[in-house]
């Protein structure tokens, strides 16, 4: 079983992985539509890491929202987990929605510091 510092670490890997991945994306995208200034380039960083930081926080409402739905606790309920398994369920559950959140917070906030960076370097 991970560490709590193991499990935070690979979400900042995770996240800073992903990151120039998104970001060569957007530079793609920039190219194909035909972007020309800097001013460009970082509005679309900024836009791509507010989305991703948008989506992490609709991730975990999400999350609150089935867990909090009656039919999905009945459902589990009425099988054969006791109530410490039942717990444990519902602990992984939660945590896996907070991990989606800082990895998605981790790319946003990467890809709007890179969207200020831009634009104070070329802008």
């Amino acid at each position: 079983m991970k560490t709590t510092l193991q499990n935070i670490l690979q979400m900042f890997v995770t996240g800073i992985i992903c990151t120039p991945i998104l970001g060569i994306l957007v530079l793609l995208v920039g190219w194909i539509v035909g972007w020309h200034t800097a001013t460009e380039f970082s509005n679309g960083m900024f836009v791509t890491g507010s989305a991703i930081i948008i989506f992490g926080l609709l991730s975990v409402w999400g999350g609150f929202t089935s867990r909090g739905s009656f039919a999905i606790t009945y459902a589990q309920s009425t099988g054969d987990m006791s109530l410490a398994e039942r717990a444990k369920l519902w602990t992984i559950d939660s945590l896996r929605g907070y991990n989606v959140i800082v990895v998605t917070t981790i790319i946003g906030l990467i890809m709007i510091g890179l969207a200020i960076l831009i634009y104070n370097l070329f802008g």
